[in-house]
């Protein structure tokens, strides 16, 4: 299996994802999105850390704010 990408074997509670209903997810599917992207040579280690870091802090930033709202993440 090496080398072979990821496929889609189904889709379960088939809704839109947005960063209101599935702010988690999406932070990680944006995660793995730039990971791949450093692993595919298109993103430098530099590139790689300082995307992440802006996508981590925003998520932090939208936590705490629904946090503050007594919303959930």
């Amino acid at each position: 299996m090496s080398g072979e990408f990821a496929w889609l074997e189904r889709i379960e509670n088939d809704h839109e994802i947005t960063r209101d209903t599935d702010g988690r997810f999406l932070h990680r599917l944006q995660s793995g999105l730039l990971l791949a992207l450093k692993e595919q040579g298109r993103l430098s280690q530099a590139q790689y850390r300082y995307a992440q870091e802006q996508l981590d802090r925003r998520y932090r930033e939208r936590a705490r704010n629904l946090l503050e709202k007594g919303e959930s993440t």
